[in-house]
């Protein structure tokens, strides 16, 4: 399958569990740790937003991860940078040379694969958190499954990731690369 489908598959199935949040969850608690709903939400944006700059061969200012931008209508926001991002990756040549990300340059593929990566690790989280399912695709699935084998230590390094989980050895690509990423597959959301 062609990587601009597999985005727009990984912005499609992250944006649907992003609408299904409701301001009254955003002090919830996730499988990301560090993060409750709004921040999760919040991060959710910021992938979109350095997806479209990306797509379109702008630099992704570093600073990016640090803004807050859930003001009103950020459910409807992330959809127009998911599609624009979806747009601009589907161009010829998109996936070709390089682009910024934090004041580095970076091959446009990495970059990409990243960010599908990130929208599909954390809508599952997302998801978790407000009680939505989450239906990863098969090849969304193996491409992070796959970006979490080759980038997961690297990961640890710099405290991405968590200790790898133990999961079966027969289990889905998706919930080895959770596993991968730190994450319990099996995590549910605490009882209020």
């Amino acid at each position: 399958m062609q990587l601009n489908t597999i985005l727009k598959k990984s912005v499609t199935e992250a944006g649907a569990v992003v609408r299904g949040v409701g301001p009254g969850q955003f002090h919830a608690p996730s499988p990301c740790a560090d993060w409750d709903v709004r921040a999760l939400t919040n991060h959710l944006l910021q992938v979109a937003s350095a997806l479209h700059l990306a797509g379109r061969r702008q630099p992704v200012p570093g600073d990016l991860w640090g803004r807050d931008l859930m003001s009103e209508g950020w459910a409807d926001r992330f959809d127009e940078e998911g599609r624009a991002a979806a747009a601009a990756w589907a161009q010829p040549g998109a996936w070709d040379g390089t682009v910024g990300m934090g004041g580095a340059e970076m091959p446009a593929r990495v970059i990409a694969t990243m960010l599908v990566s990130d929208l599909a690790i954390h809508g599952w989280d997302l998801a978790r958190a407000t009680g939505q399912d989450y239906h990863c695709d098969d090849d969304v699935a193996e491409a992070t499954w796959r970006f979490l084998a080759e980038t997961g230590e690297q990961g640890r390094r710099m405290g991405i990731y968590g200790t790898p989980v133990t999961v079966a050895d027969h289990a889905a690509p998706f919930e080895r690369a959770l596993a991968l990423s730190g994450r319990d597959p099996h995590w549910v959301r605490p009882c209020a």
